[in-house]
């Protein structure tokens, strides 16, 4: 349940801003579910992603997907337009990888279910990096649209680097931090 989108006029964000408001809805959801599981997207555009985390899952949540994108702009200097249809809206990629790093490692320390890391994922090193702060399981996004085989060469490149570093499993590295 996307609670975090930036990318529309109106509804996604005002979800996920407000913890009463991003509980509200996740029990909601949660109630129309029945046995499904309930996994809410939570945005970094907040001021205290724990709170909301918390929130979301207090409300019923069985896992938290973060993050989603930082709100940003383009715009085009000879033009002089906005490169986006909303002039503000989502951006992803590299860039978004050491906030995105910070959210997970902080809400994984405050809630006690899944949380699945994405933002700025390139790499199997970088797939280590959010298991490490203590990610269940990543999600790749902008990767996959440079090369669509990206994901595919993900599988095949985090054992090698496993090795190549002394991981025995993912499960022992996850939350391992040394902070």
């Amino acid at each position: 349940m996307n609670i975090s989108c930036p990318n529309v006029a109106a509804g996604g964000a005002l979800f996920g801003a407000d913890p009463r408001a991003a509980a509200r809805v996740t029990e909601a959801v949660a109630k129309s579910a029945g046995d499904k599981p309930v996994i809410v997207k939570l945005s970094p555009n907040v001021t205290d992603i724990t709170e909301i985390a918390r929130a979301a899952v207090d409300a019923g949540a069985h896992g938290l997907s973060l993050i989603n994108t930082l709100t940003g702009m383009a715009v085009d200097a000879r033009t002089r337009r906005p490169r986006l249809a909303n002039v503000v809206g989502g951006l992803s990629g590299p860039a978004i990888k050491p906030v995105a790093l910070r959210c997970v490692w902080q809400v994984c320390r405050a809630v006690q279910v899944p949380v699945m890391g994405m933002g700025g994922i390139a790499s199997a090193e970088d797939v280590l990096e959010f298991i490490l702060v203590g990610a269940a399981a990543v999600q790749v996004g902008t990767a996959n649209f440079f090369r669509p085989d990206f994901s595919f060469r993900l599988v095949e490149e985090l054992p090698q680097l496993m090795e190549r570093w002394g991981i025995a499993s993912l499960e022992e590295y996850r939350g391992s931090l040394r902070a």
